[in-house]
């Protein structure tokens, strides 16, 4: 059994690279900003009290909801 691992699991400054997105409603919207499958996306910061999490993409930064950051799914590293 596998545990997948989603963008909420990474801490600040670590990087992983993007396996799959869940089907959702934002999974439009997140391959339209760039959220593909194998990008490498590293953890910025957190927002406090959980409101949003800042990523960094291919040298671009941006900010994504919790929801969303729930459906981004990670490689498993090995």
């Amino acid at each position: 059994m596998t545990i997948q691992r989603t963008l909420l699991s990474l801490l600040p400054g670590e990087s992983a690279f993007i396996e799959k997105l869940d089907v959702g409603i934002s999974t439009c919207k997140l391959l339209n900003l760039g959220v593909l499958p194998k990008t490498k996306v590293t953890m910025v910061r957190k927002a406090p009290f959980g409101g949003a999490y800042y990523i960094k993409l291919d040298g671009h930064q941006l900010a994504v909801r919790t929801e969303e950051a729930a459906t981004i799914i990670l490689e498993n590293q090995i």
